[in-house]
């Protein structure tokens, strides 16, 4: 395991940072994971920031890791303020950030650290701008199974401009519940309802991707394996799914009803991408450049991109030195892309590498569709933008989010009058809420705005040419 350098040995080469909340069952395999590092003894320092856990996580770290400097915060910082208490101590060449939910691959750090090493000054050949941090591909934790789903069709009416399959309520794998492990994005809308009531509408065909292999150990084909499917229609009628070496049929009823669908052994088992360096669309959102695809090796080239993300990334010191830290006002989510942004406008560089693998637990830390989450995912695009883009953009879309509120919030109220149901205020509420808090700080995200013009080498309207159409 990693230990201090004694006195006349190399000082440590990079710092690892891990910020931990109420995950004491995640860090642990994350930092034996860091104790496998193929780094000589010495050149790695690890230190794990604990945003005030209550479940024992600081406990855990003084008593099984004692080569882990614990830095216990007070309060909870989030991921930008968490990282923030260690980012303005650090004093090695290097600072690497890793989710408490990820589990790097043996030679992850050394794959990152070595463009860096290779490259003196940070000057890249050909005269092209200097490289600031280093990020690697991610991929989910669990191996999964590829299911194509297809079923007929139904259009629910003029409030509903949606063409839909079926409503799947649970999904099981030899009886374990893996419905908020499946990767819906290629197939299903957002969920609805709540409790065991909650259910996802799919499209009447597309991608299911199911995880059969925990913890992504296993070789490329399943074991036999039984599926369950909680589902639904608005009539009765067949769902097929095919996968590589099998396929099923079974049929949705108008009442909810569980279908099992027995898969042979040797089915093939596929790794999926959680991010491969990240993107920003024309119209400000930010995204991870190959999320839920399939990882068949078409990422697999090492090269410039927009933005990192932030569950595994290495920086210079130096560059975060004249760039600044994360923005504490962001607390999570953009913070990684306001901050790539601001090292850009300074002329520095940001590299994806593909041989630097991550295995990383799917919305582990905090829960995707969660008011909490789209409270700083909304909250936090408008101040990046505000911070960033462009003057017309930026304006764009800040105005363009109380418009968008307003037409949700009339449009919850059509449909209430023609289902004779009260209309779901919660959602209304919470955007006029994003509002609230973006108001409140717009004089500070004005006054950076500015700080970030004085200092830029590169202009915005050269940086927003790296935005991409979805």
């Amino acid at each position: 395991m990693p230990s201090p350098a004694p006195a006349g040995d190399p000082a440590p080469l990079a710092t690892v940072v891990v910020v931990s909340y109420n995950g004491v069952d995640l860090v642990a395999p994350c930092l034996e994971a860091l104790a496998a590092q193929d780094l000589p003894e010495g050149r790695m320092q690890v230190w794990v920031v604990d945003n005030a856990s209550t479940d024992g996580t600081q406990e855990l770290i003084e008593r099984d890791f004692p080569w882990v400097r614990l830095i216990a915060n007070q309060r909870n910082d989030g991921f930008a303020g968490g990282n923030n208490v260690a980012l303005r101590q650090v004093d090695t060449p290097y600072v690497a950030l890793l989710n408490q939910d990820a589990r790097p691959t043996r030679d992850w750090l050394s794959r990152l650290i070595e463009p860096f090493e290779r490259e003196q000054a940070g000057a890249v050949p050909g005269g092209t701008p200097r490289l600031a941090a280093t990020t690697s591909k991610i991929v989910f934790l669990p191996r999964f199974l590829a299911l194509n789903l297809s079923t007929p069709a139904f259009l629910p009416g003029t409030l509903d401009s949606r063409e839909l399959g079926v409503r799947i309520y649970q999904v099981t794998v030899d009886g374990r519940d893996v419905t908020d492990e499946v990767l819906w994005d290629h197939l299903a809308y957002g969920p609805e309802g709540e409790g065991d009531g909650r259910f996802r509408w799919t499209r009447p065909s597309g991608r299911l991707l199911v995880p059969v292999d925990p913890d992504g150990q296993g070789t490329g084909a399943a074991p036999g394996l039984e599926l369950g499917f909680r589902l639904a229609a608005e009539g009765a009628k067949p769902v097929e799914l095919t996968w590589a070496g099998g396929a099923a049929t079974v049929k949705a009823e108008t009442e909810v009803a569980e279908q099992q669908v027995p898969v042979a052994p040797a089915a093939e088992l596929v790794d999926v991408l959680n991010n491969a360096g990240s993107v920003v669309f024309v119209d400000g959102y930010g995204a991870d450049r190959g999320y839920q695809e399939v990882d068949r090796g078409q990422y697999q080239r090492v090269e410039e991109v927009f933005t990192f993300c932030g569950a595994s990334v290495l920086f210079r010191t130096e560059a975060l030195r004249e760039a600044g830290v994360f923005d504490d006002d962001f607390f999570m989510y953009y913070e990684d892309t306001d901050l790539a942004w601001r090292l850009r406008a300074l002329g520095w560089t940001i590299r994806y590498l593909p041989d630097s693998v991550v295995r990383h637990i799917h919305a582990a830390s905090s829960e995707e569709w969660s008011p909490f989450f789209v409270f700083h995912v909304d909250r936090n695009r408008l101040l990046l933008l505000t911070k960033n883009a462009r003057a017309g953009l930026a304006l764009r879309e800040v105005l363009r989010y109380p418009l968008t509120t307003a037409s949700l919030a009339l449009r919850a109220v059509a449909q209430a009058r023609h289902t004779r149901r009260r209309p779901p205020v919660r959602p209304t509420l919470l955007r006029v809420k994003v509002m609230g808090s973006y108001l409140r700080l717009l004089p500070a995200m004005l006054f950076r705005r500015w700080e970030i013009s004085r200092r830029s080498k590169v202009d915005r309207r050269h940086l927003q040419r790296w935005m991409v159409l979805r």
